[in-house]
């Protein structure tokens, strides 16, 4: 049953409820997501109670379905048997076994057979991608042996985040208990199709950061790569490679076109990538042999990120400080866990969540935010960009509030990287601001 009950809880999260139904209909358990308030977005619920979740929880049915003894209290034909409760925290991949039913009639021998090893690789519920074949349908007949159960290696993903990067593939699990009947498990599928990105399907493009205050003659660009969705998905740290392959190739190769001014870039950045400790010194190695500044480049890191990766974010921010590359904060909304990063040197730059530049002329405290964030800026030395801005009106407000950028499509649109030498200079806006 796709039927759910969501609610606020005292403490900021947001907690929905989930039936955990049999095949033939049964209530045998109750699933719980918890989740901070802003990892849920508008369409959470629908996304919770899609197909793929209603499997999850029919997997979870085979586990939890109480035995031929316990049928006389199944609480769907109204009986008053306990219903167990999983409690799954959003944002986190983690294994639960279900808590202990009511006294009853001893389960069945294939049930007893269970160790806790293999209720931990029934219930861990892993990112895979779309690639990876379902598991047959034959395994959600409600009357799953111990045999049966210990054949999926693996589940389907729940996922709150947009393009949420894949966990990393996990080492194979020690041998399992002699208890068990001997039965060769398929292999796991790897979270991440190790197939090399195409580089003859890889287009970048150069989106500059228009000026909207005075001064400074830094050109700012952000790199934006264009590929197949399904070439994106592949391997997120071989494309972050690949286009830094690409951008400091070209760079080199046509120093004349880019060089004549002080110019920087900056590159979006993966989890896959952040997490990699090794990555910044070999960017650091790339430059060298190049023969290009550090400074010349700079690493986009979502908001998002830094709060759900915080060790990684930290000692990659540190890492750049120590080789001169800097970093921005993407999709910045003045989330009081990011705001320690902005003590960092190598932070340089916050680009305002668009949601809330996008209200700011609407809602009080969307533009509480923004101004906060662009008078945050100015106190911490570094600047303050705005995306995504579509009219004029957004335009001329940002400028007066002291913002010192802005991207979208009431400025300059983003063009190819082999044009960079013969585009005009976007360094400032503020003379067409005046004459509108």
């Amino acid at each position: 049953a796709s039927v759910c009950h969501e609610t606020s809880l005292e403490d900021g999260r947001h907690a929905l409820f989930l039936p955990v139904r049999a095949p033939r209909g049964n209530l045998v358990g109750i699933a719980m997501i918890l989740a901070d308030c802003k990892s849920v977005g508008d369409d959470t619920v629908e996304r919770v109670t899609a197909a793929p979740v209603r499997a999850i929880m029919q997997r979870l049915a085979v586990l939890l379905k109480p035995g031929a003894a316990q049928k006389a209290g199944d609480t769907h034909a109204g009986g008053t048997a306990a219903i167990p409760v999983l409690e799954l925290a959003a944002e986190t991949v983690i294994a639960v076994a279900p808590r202990a039913r009511a006294p009853a009639a001893p389960p069945p021998v294939a049930a007893a057979a269970i160790s806790p090893e293999q209720v931990n690789d029934i219930l861990e519920l892993e990112l895979v991608y779309e690639d990876t074949p379902a598991p047959p349908a034959s395994r959600l007949n409600g009357s799953a042996g111990a045999a049966e159960i210990k054949s999926s290696s693996h589940m389907l993903s729940l996922e709150f985040i947009e393009n949420a990067p894949a966990a990393a593939p996990k080492p194979p699990r020690a041998a399992r208990p002699p208890a068990m009947p001997a039965q060769s498990a398929p292999p796991a599928a790897p979270a991440v199709v190790a197939a090399p990105v195409s580089d003859a399907n890889l287009i970048l493009e150069v989106l500059p950061f228009a000026k909207l205050r005075a001064g400074g003659q830094t050109r700012r660009f952000q790199v934006v790569a264009r590929t197949s969705a399904r070439e994106s998905q592949r391997d997120p740290a071989a494309l972050d490679a690949l286009i830094l392959q690409r951008l400091l190739g070209w760079l080199a190769a046509h120093r004349t076109a880019w060089n004549s001014q002080p110019t920087s870039f900056t590159v979006n950045l993966s989890i896959a990538t952040l997490e990699d400790e090794r990555f910044v010194q070999k960017i650091a190695a790339a430059l060298n042999a190049h023969g290009i500044a550090a400074d010349t480049l700079g690493f986009e890191i979502a908001e998002a990120l830094c709060t759900q990766r915080r060790a990684q974010v930290e000692r990659f921010i540190t890492q750049c400080d120590k080789v001169g590359a800097w970093v921005v904060i993407e999709d910045f909304s003045f989330d009081s866990q990011v705001l320690p990063l902005l003590r960092s040197k190598a932070l340089r730059l916050l680009k305002i969540d668009p949601k809330l530049t996008s209200s700011a002329l609407k809602d009080k405290l969307s533009q509480a935010l923004v101004v906060a964030t662009v008078q945050a800026a100015k106190v911490m030395g570094i600047h303050c960009a705005a995306k995504r801005v579509d009219s004029q009106a957004a335009l001329q407000w940002l400028t007066a509030i002291g913002c010192d950028f802005a991207q979208g499509a009431a400025l300059s649109p983003a063009h190819p990287l082999e044009a960079l030498a013969s585009s005009p200079d976007p360094a400032s806006r503020v003379d067409l601001i005046r004459s509108t």
